[in-house]
């Protein structure tokens, strides 16, 4: 669970936080309620970082910048959530439910009670895209995920790609493809032939094999921006804190082993007892000093790499779905999110619905009009009513640096939220939270960042 702040760590102490992003308003949520003086510097006009929306007046509704998902396991995420008293405006499974489709023929992998770890056996048995010896397979593999000690195994899981692991333990083309990448693509960003072992066993481990409650998945029933971006502005706002929007950092002063200060866009210089930065790691190491980084654990930052997604909004004049998701094996479509129902909590008249692309090198510099025309051609054979159906409007949104990429090694690259600069923190989940680039690897590094201020600062 998140952890509960105190709230007399140390009263009167000012923080500058810099960004706006779920990390920073994780960071700033509990330095405040630990008694700081919070300042929250960000270059754009409002807050949530790459989980945010907009209001499109065409649509009339908002637009998230991409479809974000979190599950049970997600529990600093969710404490952030019940922190801003929005909880209510997101939608969690009672269990876990997912339709996967393969060459039109649908299977669900879902949860039974009563089985604990095991809980998504009888689905399993039933899932009709892998023949009995594979599934033997998988069930194989999955003992072996649940048996592995990876504190213990790190160094060899972190040198290997999960592709290698899976192989190790007889794993085939057909497993992977209709299962383990399944779980991996949308959760990690990127392929199982990349990413490493370590990490990916974590998702396993953490997503699937603990408690069924884990496995759930949940969204937002309103815009991203609603959902955290400006009710983390009131909780700031409300409790004494202070915003400085439209304000990005243009250089972090170190002097003698220590930060004593940040130059912002308008030429005004903040000077506080203790500074998170909550920035990306690129932009980090463009505002820091270079004699700072040479030599420092933050070198090692510059090596990370990112991963790009595409989201796909259509918007037919009828309904064309009726789940709320569904994924599918054999098409260049990975998921497909009923935004109508998602967020509308129904699908009567026309109908909304997000193509999600995790990993999608392969179509993030390409045309927008031909993404639309591909995906809508794609859609129109995974969806039988899409063939009577007209798209009355569409919207394609890339985000080339979406996450980074949990490569091998990546982990060795990950700085602490304690640094070697005296007085300088961080935060975001690119930082050392044992968690992949997410929303609640993002809310986690904002916590811990805040427990290594307090730790300091006594």
């Amino acid at each position: 669970m998140g952890s509960q702040p105190d709230t007399d760590d140390s009263p009167g102490k000012t923080v500058i936080v810099l960004g706006g992003g779920l990390a920073g308003l994780s960071a700033a949520r509990c330095l405040i309620e630990r008694g700081y003086h919070v300042i929250l510097a960000e270059k754009r006009s409002f807050l949530g970082g790459r989980a945010f929306s907009f209001h499109d007046p065409q649509a009339g509704c908002e637009i998230d910048n991409g479809q974000h998902v979190f599950m049970g396991c997600c529990t600093y995420y969710l404490d952030f959530l019940r922190d801003l008293e929005v909880l209510d405006k997101t939608y969690m499974q009672s269990r876990l439910r997912a339709e996967v489709v393969l060459n039109g023929k649908s299977g669900v992998l879902s949860s039974a009670p009563g089985l604990g770890p095991f809980h998504l056996l009888p689905s399993f048995l039933l899932y009709p895209h892998l023949g009995p010896i594979d599934k033997i397979r998988v069930l194989y593999g999955l003992l072996r995920a649940k048996l592995t000690d990876r504190r213990k195994g790190r160094d060899g899981l972190e040198s290997q790609t999960f592709a290698e692991w899976l192989r190790h333990h007889h794993q085939t083309d057909r497993a992977i493809k209709s299962f383990w990448s399944l779980i991996i693509v949308p959760t990690l960003n990127d392929d199982v032939h990349d990413v490493s072992a370590n990490m990916a066993l974590m998702v396993i481990q953490d997503g699937l094999l603990s408690r069924p409650v884990d496995a759930t998945i949940g969204f937002a029933r309103v815009g991203l921006t609603s959902l955290t971006g400006e009710p983390g502005q009131r909780f700031i706002e409300e409790r004494g804190g202070e915003l400085l929007l439209g304000r990005s950092v243009s250089r972090l002063r170190v002097e003698h082993g220590r930060c004593t200060g940040v130059e912002l866009s308008d030429g005004s210089l903040l000077q506080a007892d203790a500074y998170v930065s909550a920035l990306p790691f690129d932009v980090l190491l463009q505002v820091l000093p270079e004699e700072v980084i040479e030599g420092s654990e933050l070198s090692a930052a510059a090596r990370l790499k990112s991963s790009p997604i595409v989201g796909i909004h259509l918007w037919y004049d009828r309904p064309i779905m009726d789940q709320d998701f569904v994924a599918f094996l054999d098409s260049p479509v990975q998921w497909v999110f009923n935004r109508s129902r998602i967020q509308n909590g129904n699908g009567q008249g026309g109908q909304y619905v997000c193509i999600s692309l995790s990993g999608a090198w392969d179509y993030v510099d390409r045309p927008k009009e031909e993404l639309r025309e591909t995906f809508a051609r794609e859609m129109e054979r995974l969806f039988p009513r899409c063939r009577g159906a007209h798209i009355e409007r569409s919207l394609i949104i890339k985000q080339p640096k979406a996450t980074f990429r949990c490569l091998p090694g990546a982990a060795d690259l990950r700085p602490s939220q304690s640094t070697s600069i005296q007085d300088l923190f961080l935060a975001g989940e690119w930082t050392d939270t044992g968690w992949p680039s997410t929303m609640e690897g993002a809310v986690r590094s904002g916590v811990f960042a805040a427990d290594a201020v307090a730790a300091d600062t006594r």
